[in-house]
């Protein structure tokens, strides 16, 4: 059987440096490939914020703390997306809001020929949170999935 070739490639960001090594994974493999890349960040609010009418910033009547939430996510985007402007890979991002996991699969599974992501995210519950998104993603996912790990990984384990 032949491999589909790779022309749509989706990388999911939480900006983590795990994420910031999948990307530039990415773009090596899409600049051989002649692919594009969307970059996406899924913003799931925090389930203390689900009645997030209810939350508002002081002195902000207009801001709830999602708006200025998903504000925050659409700057760290759009830096990331600059941080990559000088590679020949066209790159589009994308700013969505859900839970992370479901989200990432309903983009992968319209037409992409690759995901690309970290599997792990910051520290703590989030890093183990984006590990099980990953993992869910691998699962699930109909297209493949290329999980990248970071170095620190593996420069900790003893060598032997």
């Amino acid at each position: 059987m032949m491999a589909q070739p790779i022309r749509r490639i989706l990388v999911a960001t939480d900006f983590s440096e795990y994420s910031r090594r999948a990307v530039e994974y990415a773009l090596s493999l899409a600049e051989r490939m002649n692919a594009s890349i969307d970059l996406l960040h899924v913003w799931e609010p925090p389930p203390h914020l689900e009645s997030e009418s209810l939350v508002m910033v002081p002195g902000d009547p207009e801001a709830s703390l999602e708006t200025l939430g998903l504000a925050q996510a659409g700057r760290l985007l759009n830096a990331w997306s600059e941080r990559y402007q000088s590679s020949p890979v066209p790159l589009q991002v994308r700013l969505e809001r859900g839970p992370t996991a479901d989200t990432i699969l309903g983009f992968a599974n319209r037409g992409y020929d690759l995901v690309v992501m970290g599997t792990h995210g910051r520290t703590g519950l989030a890093r183990l949170l984006m590990g099980s998104v990953a993992q869910k993603v691998v699962a699930r996912a109909t297209c493949p999935v290329l999980t990248v790990h970071g170095a620190e990984e593996q420069e900790a384990r003893p060598v032997g």
